[in-house]
């Protein structure tokens, strides 16, 4: 018996090996990623549910799906009345935080109102109140099971254009967005003494506390001032010389809102209006971002057919549809990367044409330099320094030079190998063989992190540093 049972243990623990080795490539080809990091945060992008994204070059395709609906969101809500300390605006200057725009804002406007000022020669001291309401919306995911492929995307599926699908539509496709709203006021008024004035704090939070948000969730309210302790507070306000400063982050359309204010009543119109603003699963600047492999979508894994049956080049048996769906993942990945690294180099060639264009129509006359500006110091478009000048960001720009960066373009296609690299993908259906088995393609990989000429990237298109001579219609001679 026990030779019998050594037999059975064997055949367990290699079907469990092969488990666990298939759920670790699904999971590493075909899981859904959530993305919190800067590659979402730069407002000149536009993540939109159910628009293709590719990760290997952090890039937005087209939105290739219709009629999506979405499911309920959630929303996280917070109102903040605070008196601002001395002690807090010290630390707010000095740590770094997480949201540097936010931070930066409300120290620009604190600074700003926190100016000496005197009235009747007695010197008057601010003190600041922030004033916010912060909303995040979370849960917005594409409901998939009512949610359609666009008849085009699905049609270049239909037709076996695995790749003009992956061209257009990513590998990847954004299924849910985590999303922030804010608004932000900060009140300042001056007293003749340093300390702040309690009982005029307290009015005011009162006053600004009484407004009720039309739908949406109930903020909490405080006893209603009269009309009487309106028009005290009203002229505390002015007495005090009360100003309002106010930002507002992701809010979205509210035909007839105005977030301006000029007095409490103002400000109270204007802050309910921010908070129906707020209130679109649709608006507010992304925070989180979940990505999945168009692989696992179902109706794309209905359209290309994947439970069709075909042979494993490597092993002559039935290829199985995990690994299917892995090989054609990290080939979609890794001809998006062919993709970007042949981009990137004709778009450094363009920039670098143009910028020559512009060299020669701005700051030259006859093939001359205009007087005064061959050695006036260019801005460095990323850094915001001075540091090249026209006549060397001239002599970067020769002819030869620009003809050198197609050539590399050129040299990368058919001599290192890309187009054969893709080549042989298409051919192979996209999902019978990995690149990682064909010889170009992994030659190839190490010609992706080309280096971009600094020269044209920081200072094309060129702008002369603040400080420097304008240019002369007259040459030199």
């Amino acid at each position: 018996m026990l030779p019998a049972w050594r037999g059975v243990m064997k055949k367990l623990i290699v079907v469990l090996t092969v488990l666990i080795s298939m759920g670790a490539l699904i999971q590493l080809s075909a899981g859904p990623t959530v993305l919190r990091d800067n590659r979402i945060t730069d407002i000149a992008n536009t993540p939109a549910l159910g628009r293709g994204y590719t990760m290997a070059t952090n890039t937005y395709q087209s939105l290739c799906m219709k009629d999506i609906k979405i499911t309920e969101p959630s929303y996280d809500f917070q109102y903040k009345f605070q008196s601002l300390t001395k002690d807090f605006m010290m630390e707010l200057q000095t740590h770094t935080h997480a949201d540097a725009e936010y931070t930066y804002a409300l120290t620009q406007s604190i600074s700003a109102s926190a100016t000496a000022d005197t009235r009747d020669k007695v010197q008057l001291h601010s003190h600041h109140i922030r004033v916010e309401i912060n909303m995040d919306t979370y849960y917005a995911s594409i409901d998939e099971a009512n949610s359609r492929l666009s008849d085009t995307a699905a049609n270049l599926l239909k037709n076996n254009d695995i790749p003009g699908f992956f061209s257009s539509c990513g590998s990847y496709y954004i299924r849910s967005l985590g999303r922030n709203a804010r608004f932000l006021s900060i009140f300042t008024y001056k007293t003749k003494t340093v300390e702040k004035d309690a009982s005029f704090e307290a009015s005011l939070s009162a006053a600004v506390k009484t407004f009720v948000p039309v739908g949406g969730i109930p903020i909490p309210m405080t006893a209603k001032i009269n009309v009487e302790n309106s028009t005290k507070l009203a002229m505390s306000a002015s007495e005090k010389q009360l100003t309002i400063t106010t930002m507002a982050w992701g809010l979205g359309k509210n035909e007839g809102a105005t977030l301006i204010s000029y007095d409490l009543e103002t400000f109270k119109a204007a802050i309910k209006d921010a908070f129906i603003s707020m209130q679109n699963p649709m608006t507010g600047k992304v925070k989180t971002m979940e990505v999945v492999p168009w692989i696992e979508n179902t109706e794309f894994q209905d359209l290309i057919k994947l439970d069709v049956e075909i042979m494993d080049p490597a092993t002559g048996k039935k290829m199985l549809l995990y690994k299917k769906k892995h090989i054609l993942n990290l080939n979609s990945e890794f001809l998006a990367e062919i993709e970007r690294a042949d981009r990137n180099m004709m778009n450094i060639y363009y920039k670098a044409k143009i910028c020559r264009q512009m060299l020669d129509g701005n700051f030259k006359k006859g093939g001359k330099f205009l007087p005064g500006v061959e050695g006036a110091k260019l801005m460095n478009l990323r850094t915001g320094q001075a540091d090249l000048t026209v006549k060397e960001l001239d002599t970067a720009l020769q002819p030869e030079a620009i003809d050198l960066l197609l050539k590399n373009e050129e040299d990368f296609l058919y001599k290192k190998g890309g187009q054969q690299c893709i080549q042989e993908l298409l051919e192979s259906g996209m999902f019978r063989k990995s690149w990682r088995s064909i010889a170009v393609c992994k030659k190839i990989r190490g010609e992706f992190a080309a280096i971009l000429n600094e020269n044209i990237d920081d200072h094309c298109m060129p702008i002369l540093a603040p400080g420097e001579p304008k240019k002369k219609s007259t040459p030199a001679k």
